[in-house]
């Protein structure tokens, strides 16, 4: 009987150390970028722009423990240029694991009246002269992303205590503009912004575009490279 409590009591002490394993915190930081892909023949690039972020929520399933749900919603504007790192705001402690999958949703909406969303790119037209590209978004948004695995290029995500991981969140504008046709870009409205001709893609100017580009936004869903930091 002595013999049976005994195991007994060490079955229990594992499986609560094997509970408790699965709580402990790994940092995890995003970061927002720019997935670097040209369209229209390599006429259509982009670099760099922001996005103003209003709430972020995390939905992990797990292999082990419980789910990991949570979000955050921010106060204060959290406004992110794209590659930017170390954004203390975007940075978490999650409960470690081997994650079967990993879904987050950006929310991002306008601040006193200002684009929420700007991409700045770059068109080369078939006369050889390259006009910059200014894309900005004046409505809430709903961002969807997938995370995956940088280097087994799946869904599942193994987030280890002692490791600290990055996460890039790819918004894809290339696949967004691919909607369009290269004359129609071709043939868009090109204003002055800072002194220099552009071509301004909002709901004033090119409005058509704009409309297109959104429906194509509306329908995308952007990835999470996670990779772990030595």
């Amino acid at each position: 009987m002595g013999l049976k409590i005994f195991c007994v009591f060490i079955l229990g002490i594992f499986a609560c150390s094997k509970v408790n394993q699965w709580k402990q915190p790994t940092e995890v930081c995003f970061t927002i970028d720019v997935a670097e892909e040209t369209i229209m023949d390599g006429a259509l690039s982009f670099k760099e722009g922001y996005v103003t972020v209003e709430s972020f929520k995390f939905d992990g399933k797990r292999a082990q423990g419980a789910d990991v749900y949570f979000t955050k919603h921010y106060t204060q504007e959290l406004k992110t240029l794209f590659g930017a790192t170390d954004i203390s705001d975007l940075e978490f402690d999650v409960p470690q694991g081997i994650y079967t999958s990993i879904n987050l949703e950006i929310i991002s909406a306008i601040k006193n009246k200002k684009p929420n969303l700007v991409i700045n790119g770059l068109f080369k037209s078939m006369t050889g002269k390259s006009y910059p590209v200014r894309f900005e978004l004046t409505k809430m948004e709903n961002f969807s992303v997938v995370g995956e695995d940088l280097f087994e290029n799946d869904a599942e995500v193994d987030l280890v205590q002692v490791m600290k991981t990055k996460a890039s969140i790819l918004l894809n504008p290339a696949k967004w503009f691919s909607v369009l046709a290269k004359e129609a870009l071709e043939q868009a409205e090109k204003v002055s912004v800072e002194g220099i001709n552009t071509i301004l893609i909002n709901n004033a100017v090119n409005g058509q575009l704009y409309e297109e580009i959104v429906a194509s936004l509306e329908m995308d869903t952007a990835k999470a490279i996670f990779v772990k930091q030595s």
